[in-house]
């Protein structure tokens, strides 16, 4: 059978985040298994190693390499042209018009009328499934990263996640993995201890086709967003902790030890009992935006959310925002006042807006809650993520001890004005955001929140391009690495993040992850590959030959 597909030459590779650029000896485009074994079948027989992605949004080195051979599962004009305009082009996902490796197909219940199997082509974004799942009302993730410029496939391997100490990470969710060997032959992967390292093998295992995932039953959000004061939101321990230019009037009060107490008591329950839990501070802002809710079956008065006009407006902004930020006049203001400009912009943008009220309600869809933003995609942002591990409360070892979340959120913030009260440029390092997430833990091997049984603190901070080019981020992350690791516990980097141009206590990244972080993880992941691949007739010397890159020679093959 003749097998057509889109073949370029030497196209110059780099990924979203701008942080990897090379030149790839052929750049394909499959839409079809067959496509991906005759490109598989080719780069046998000329010696090259296959890596694939999607749109693109890891940070880290785990991409195609110069002269080797790249798959593309998305078009090459929609990842290197900003905007895109998925999210706000209309339209319902069709299965009768889409290649193989879009497909999205339901399988058999798994426990009657709550969970169910769906088989999922590699190359389906997220803003395809979200179309196809609130259009059908019926089953949805359990939990999803924000982004809908996204693929399933791009998603799953690096094991991305959600948020809500209910849930574990994407990978978790797998219940079959259907990928293209070595050889080029179709394999099938469903065994509960293999897929522990097939679920989320970096592209490892060979070029992934078709994932089934256990959905649930579709459910609906009731958000409540809040704009709370920086220092009840998320309460520091120690209320001096706050700095001067965050002090609202409650901090001079006779009752603000009270608040206090009473803040952090709301901010643990959300932590610990909320189905989703994330909180924001823009640099500066004297707010922040807590974003935690739970679940309900019952549908009564629910809208969309975002609606098609505040869907246009989220786009517009992530497009003003990446035309902003890449213009010379912007990028020669002082970062302090980029800081500030873009974070007024961030915080103004999310609910509850201009007129709306304080305390607003959505009921949703859960999958449009999961994705409350749209046009993420737009705006081009750096990024460092670490899991750190829910310690024990000395009262009561088997409930987490949230403390270690107000400590490393604070610690962040009072770094920021600590360059400040020194005499640096404040903030001009973090121009944009720090976020944390709240999870569970996972069953995949390299997942950084394996072992995590009490939950994970999944925190990051974000900035803009140009704090790089200032040559201001690096220093600043590696400070905030530092407080980070220095809490205990076995803290871990998010692999699709970036980590590896930091130290972690003392050591180069690669070094310390292969032989302290994941001392034990690797040598199973790289064992269970084998197994894997003494069912399916491969070697793992001939898996290296043909899917490893550079950084994964070093990590997990030498």
């Amino acid at each position: 059978m003749l097998t057509i597909q889109k073949c370029y030459s030497n196209v110059p590779f780099e990924n979203w985040g701008l942080t990897v650029k090379n030149t790839p000896k052929y750049t394909f485009l499959p839409n079809t298994v067959k496509g991906v074994q005759s490109i598989v079948e080719f780069a046998k027989r000329k010696n090259y190693r296959v890596r694939c992605a999607g749109y693109r949004h890891s940070w880290s080195s785990i991409f195609a390499q110069t002269n080797e051979v790249f798959i593309s599962f998305v078009n090459l004009h929609t990842v290197t042209t900003l905007p895109d305009p998925m999210s706000i082009v209309s339209g319902e996902y069709d299965a009768s018009k889409v290649p193989e490796l879009k497909t999205i197909e339901l399988r058999e219940e798994t426990v009657p009328g709550k969970k169910r199997l769906c088989r999922i082509g590699a190359g389906v974004t997220n803003e395809e499934f979200r179309r196809w799942s609130v259009a059908g009302k019926a089953w949805t993730f359990p939990a999803d990263v924000i982004l809908v410029e996204v693929t399933i496939g791009g998603v799953n391997g690096p094991i991305c996640h959600g948020a809500g100490i209910s849930h574990k990470t994407l990978s978790d969710y797998v219940r079959r993995i259907e990928y293209v060997d070595c050889h080029g032959k179709i394999q099938v992967v469903d065994d509960t201890e293999l897929l522990r390292a097939a679920a989320g093998a970096f592209g490892l295992l060979g070029v992934v086709t078709h994932i089934t995932f256990e959905l649930d039953a579709m459910t609906y959000a009731v958000m409540q967003p809040l704009k709370e004061d920086v220092g009840l939101g998320v309460p520091p321990l120690v209320k001096s902790e706050i700095p001067k230019a965050l002090r609202n009037k409650w901090y001079e009060a006779p009752d603000a030890d009270k608040q206090i107490r009473k803040a952090t008591a709301e901010f643990e329950r959300r932590a610990a009992n909320d189905y989703y839990s994330e909180w924001f501070w823009f640099s500066y802002q004297k707010k922040i935006w807590t974003n935690s809710f739970n679940v309900t079956n019952d549908p009564t008065g629910a809208v969309n959310y975002p609606d098609p006009v505040n869907v246009f407006l989220q786009w517009v902004q992530g497009w003003l925002g990446g035309v902003l930020t890449s213009v010379p006049f912007f990028n020669a203001i002082p970062g302090y006042w980029q800081a500030q400009l873009i974070a007024s912009l961030g915080m103004a943008a999310l609910p509850p807006t201009l007129g709306e009220s304080k305390t607003p309600t959505y009921k949703t869809l859960l999958p449009d809650a999961l994705h409350f933003r749209r046009g993420v995609q737009n705006m081009r942002v750096r990024d460092l993520e670490v899991q750190i591990p829910l310690p024990p409360r000395k009262d009561d070892p088997t409930k987490p001890d949230f403390s270690i979340v107000q400590r490393a959120w604070w610690d962040v913030i009072n770094l920021v004005y600590k360059d400040a009260d020194v005499g640096a440029d404040p903030s001009s390092a973090m121009r944009l955001a720090l976020e944390m997430r709240i999870m569970g833990s996972s069953d995949m091997i390299l997942a950084p929140q394996k072992g995590n049984d009490l939950g994970t603190l999944s925190i990051e901070i974000l900035t803009l391009p140009d704090a790089v080019a200032d040559d201001e981020w690096n220093a600043f992350a590696q400070k905030v690495v530092d407080l980070w690791m220095s809490y205990g516990g076995n803290v871990r980097p998010h692999w699709a993040k970036e980590w590896e141009q930091f130290t972690f206590k003392g050591q180069e990244a690669r070094k310390y992850l292969k032989e302290v972080a994941y001392k034990d993880e690797i040598p199973e992941f790289r064992d269970t590959l084998a197994s894997i691949g003494s069912q399916h007739g491969w070697t793992l010397k001939e898996l290296k030959s043909r899917y490893s890159n550079e950084l994964w020679d070093k990590m997990v093959f030498e």
